[in-house]
């Protein structure tokens, strides 16, 4: 965990300074789009990619090419000097440095037990955000003195740092959950083969035998629980596409300097810190969808609050930002983050974990890019005030979903 600490450090503060970067090299609105969106849909080939590659091959190994190729394209975006480059290296980085995410859900779902998923996540997620935490601050007081691209190479080093950490305790050989419930399968396969020796084959296939996916089952309670689930986690990721794309620009186009931009955002990660740390326990006595609802309508509510402030003066825009951000990106965040994963580690169950994870990150990383790409186009045509508020009433939308859910 250790070196996801020290990747915490390089993986929060980097999109940020992409963003003001861009602004820097002569870039607008629509560029900052275009490198949130690219990298949003390069998300979705390396969640699968990774995710696959989680139950085939060592963690280790896997770990160790994500953080060695992350630590190359940071030291390379700091040689960038054209924002088309900028953006393809930081599209480089997005693919290979999430490579360590399945691997450590893996090790949370294989050394702990399934009662105590909630407070381990949230562990491991509490140390991403310090990392985060530790990197935005560490940017926010260098960004004062020195240039965004040499922000990049300092980074780097704690990149560097995570690859030497990974190397020296991450264990060479990685036996999960998928691969003992491969083994028992076989067990029970042969077994019965021995026991009725014959196969039962359908020449040619009956294709009326296939059970299509209708919109009605969305209706019909308890087989709807997983699709209502990941509708509403789908929902919840093309709101944070929307926000997160543009928020810091829409800071920075105010007139505010760019250390109390990351001021901000700073704040956020501590409040993420702390509620990260307290949500564990709170969770092994609360029901997760109530959290989620409850999370979700914090955050939608601090959305459209800090949307209403970039139409006002930019003091005012300081201030709200400075009220909402933490509660949005930080206590509805964590809440809503941890309850729902822990639905989903529920709800994946002991078979295909790395596949079933990188299937849902390729999910949460479409919903990203459809939220990234549309932030632009609103944003441009019809204002940041529209675009944080249709972000808002999405999460209302997804808490609704939330609240009916019931598990089957």
């Amino acid at each position: 965990m250790i070196s996801a600490l020290l990747f915490g450090v390089v993986s929060l503060p980097i999109s940020t300074l992409l963003s003001l970067e861009i602004l820097n090299l002569g870039g607008n609105t629509i560029d900052v789009d275009y490198a949130i969106s690219l990298s949003n849909a390069v998300l979705i080939p390396a969640s699968l990619f990774w995710g696959y590659a989680s139950d085939r091959f060592d963690i280790r190994s896997i770990i160790l090419i994500g953080f060695g190729v992350s630590s190359v394209s940071l030291y390379l975006m700091a040689l960038a000097c054209s924002i088309i480059l900028l953006i393809i290296l930081y599209a480089l980085f997005t693919f290979f440095s999430v490579s360590y995410s399945t691997p450590m859900n893996l090790l949370v779902m294989e050394t702990t037990e399934k009662s105590r998923w909630a407070e381990s996540f949230s562990k491991l997620s509490m140390l991403t955000s310090i990392g985060n935490l530790v990197g935005l601050i560490l940017s926010t007081i260098l960004v004062i003195f020195i240039h965004i691209y040499e922000i990049y190479i300092v980074l780097s080093i704690f990149s560097i740092a995570a690859f030497i950490s990974a190397y020296l305790f991450t264990p060479r050989v990685f036996m999960g959950i998928e691969r003992v419930s491969i083994v028992h399968h076989k067990e029970s396969f042969f077994t019965r083969l021995k026991m009725h020796p014959l196969f039962f084959v359908h020449i040619p296939p009956n294709l009326h035998n296939f059970k299509m996916f209708r919109l009605s089952r969305l209706l019909k309670k308890p087989i709807n629980y997983l699709p209502l689930l990941y509708l509403a986690i789908f929902i919840f990721y093309i709101s944070s596409g929307l926000f997160n794309t543009l928020y810091p620009v829409s800071l920075y186009t105010k007139g505010l300097d760019k250390s109390i931009v990351l001021g901000i955002i700073t704040e956020g990660m501590i409040a993420e810190i702390l509620t990260f740390h307290l949500i564990g326990k709170y969770l092994e006595k609360k029901d997760e969808r109530e959290t989620s609802f409850r999370a979700l309508l914090l955050r939608g509510s601090s959305y459209i609050a800090m949307g209403i402030s970039t139409i006002l003066s930019a003091s005012f825009t300081e201030i709200l930002g400075m009220l909402f951000y933490p509660l949005a990106a930080g206590v509805a965040f964590s809440a809503y983050y941890s309850a729902s994963n822990t639905l989903i580690f529920k709800a994946i169950g002991g078979r295909n974990q790395g596949r079933s994870l990188g299937v849902y990150s390729t999910l949460v990383g479409v919903a990203l890019f459809l939220g990234s790409f549309a932030s632009g186009f609103i944003s441009t045509r019809f204002g940041f005030i529209t675009n944080f508020a249709i972000a808002g009433i999405l999460l209302f939308i997804s808490a609704f979903i939330f609240k009916i859910l019931e598990e089957g």
